[in-house]
C-alpha cells in the first residue's frame, strides 16, 4: 500500500471513530441522566388502606411521582405488609427500605425527646398541636433523627386516643380497674395505664385483633380511625371517650436513601412531603368526626367522660408524667410546655 492511499484511509477511519464516539457521547448526555436519576423506593405503613396514615403515604407518592414526571416512584405497601412499626423504623436505618409512618410514641424508643408528645392530657386542639409540631420545637425534634440513621419530613396525625374494651363502659377513674389493656410497644403509655390501675400489654396493633377476639386482652386505645380501619367494633362493644394523649405520626426517610438523592430531588420530595401533610391532616380530622357515627352504628356502645373525671385521671397521672419529663430531660419538657403555652387552643 502506498503512503497516499495509507494516509486517506487512517483520515477516514479516524473521523469515521470521532464521528461514532460524537454520537455516542451525545446519546449518553441526552439519556444517561435520566435513567441514572430514575428511583424506586417503598414505603411501607402498619395500618390499612383506609386510615388517614396510608391515604397520606398514597398521597404523597402521587406527588412525588406528578413532580417528577414519574421518575421517583414510591410503592406502597399497608396494613404491616413491610413488618411492625419497630422493624420498618429499623430497616430504615439499615437502608433496606425508604419510607415509613410511625407515631411518635414508637420512635421515642430511638430518639427519647420524641416521648415528650405523648404526655397525657398535655394537648388541647389539634390547631395546638399544628403549632408545636410545625414550629421551633417540632423541627428541633426533628433535627435529632439524621444521627440515627432516619430523615423527618413531616408531622402527621393519627389522633386524640380513646379507649375501647368488651367487659364495661368506662365513666370514672375506678372503672378503669383490673383492665387488660393493649398498649403500644412504649414506656410511657405502658406505665400510663398501670398507673390508672389497669393491666397494660404491649403489642403491635397489626397483632391487636386477635388478642382482642380471644379476649387475651379485654382493652385497647386509639383514636376514631384506627378502632373504624381495625374493625375493633367486632370485638369490643364499649367505647369511651376520654382523649388522654394526641398521637402524631412522622413521615420518615432513610438517611442513607435521603444522602444518595441529589439536592434538587431532596428538595422534591420535601416538597412533596408539605403537601402530603395538609392533606393527610385534614383527612385525619373530617374521619375522626364522622367515624363516631359511624362507630355507633356499627354497635359500639359510647360514653363520654366528663372533665372531672380527666382531671383525676390527669392528677393519678402526675408521677408517670413526672418521671417521663425527667426521661425526656427536663429542658426538652421546659421547651415543650413553653410551646404549648404559646400555641392556640384552637
Amino acid at each position: 500500500m502506498n503512503r497516499r492511499l495509507a494516509t486517506a484511509l487512517t483520515t477516514a477511519l479516524t473521523t469515521a471513530l470521532s464521528t461514532a464516539l460524537t454520537t455516542a457521547c451525545a446519546a449518553l448526555l441526552l439519556a444517561g441522566p435520566a435513567q441514572a436519576q430514575e428511583i424506586r423506593a417503598r414505603l411501607g405503613t402498619s395500618l390499612p388502606d383506609s386510615h388517614p396514615q396510608t391515604l397520606g403515604a398514597r398521597k404523597f407518592a402521587e406527588i412525588v411521582e406528578q413532580k417528577s414526571q414519574g421518575r421517583i416512584r414510591i410503592s406502597v405497601y399497608s396494613g404491616a405488609t413491610l413488618g411492625s412499626d419497630q422493624q420498618m423504623q429499623s430497616a430504615l436505618r439499615g437502608g433496606t427500605q425508604e419510607f415509613t409512618v410511625p407515631s411518635t410514641a414508637t420512635l421515642a424508643n430511638l430518639v427519647k425527646e420524641f416521648g415528650v408528645i405523648g404526655l397525657p392530657f398535655s394537648f388541647s386542639t389539634e390547631a395546638q398541636a399544628d403549632a408545636v409540631l410545625d414550629g421551633p420545637f417540632g423541627q428541633g425534634l426533628l433535627a435529632r433523627l439524621p444521627e440515627k440513621g432516619l430523615v423527618g419530613l413531616a408531622f402527621w396525625e393519627n389522633g386524640f386516643r380513646n379507649l375501647t374494651n368488651s367487659r364495661r363502659p368506662v365513666a370514672k377513674l375506678d372503672d378503669l380497674a383490673g383492665l387488660k389493656v393493649r398498649t403500644m410497644q412504649n414506656n410511657l403509655y405502658i406505665d400510663l395505664f398501670n398507673g390508672l390501675g389497669a393491666n397494660a400489654v404491649p403489642m403491635p396493633v397489626n397483632e391487636l385483633f386477635t388478642a382482642l377476639e380471644t379476649r387475651a386482652v379485654d382493652a385497647q386505645e386509639n383514636p376514631y380511625t384506627v378502632i373504624h380501619a381495625q374493625k375493633f367494633y367486632d370485638v369490643q362493644k364499649y367505647l369511651s371517650v376520654t382523649g388522654h394523649a394526641y398521637d402524631a405520626l412522622v413521615l420518615l426517610t432513610s438517611r442513607k436513601f435521603w444522602d444518595g438523592l441529589k439536592p434538587a430531588d431532596q428538595a422534591l420530595v420535601q416538597a412533596a412531603a408539605r403537601e402530603a401533610t395538609l392533606y393527610q391532616r385534614q383527612t385525619s380530622r373530617s374521619l375522626n368526626q364522622s367515624l363516631r357515627a359511624e362507630l355507633a352504628k356499627a354497635g359500639m356502645q359510647i360514653n363520654e367522660v366528663s372533665e372531672s373525671e380527666r382531671r383525676r385521671m390527669r392528677d393519678r397521672l402526675r408521677p408517670v408524667i413526672d418521671k417521663h419529663i425527667e426521661s425526656v430531660g427536663a429542658e426538652t419538657a421546659r421547651a415543650f410546655f413553653a410551646a404549648l403555652d404559646q400555641a392556640p387552643a384552637r
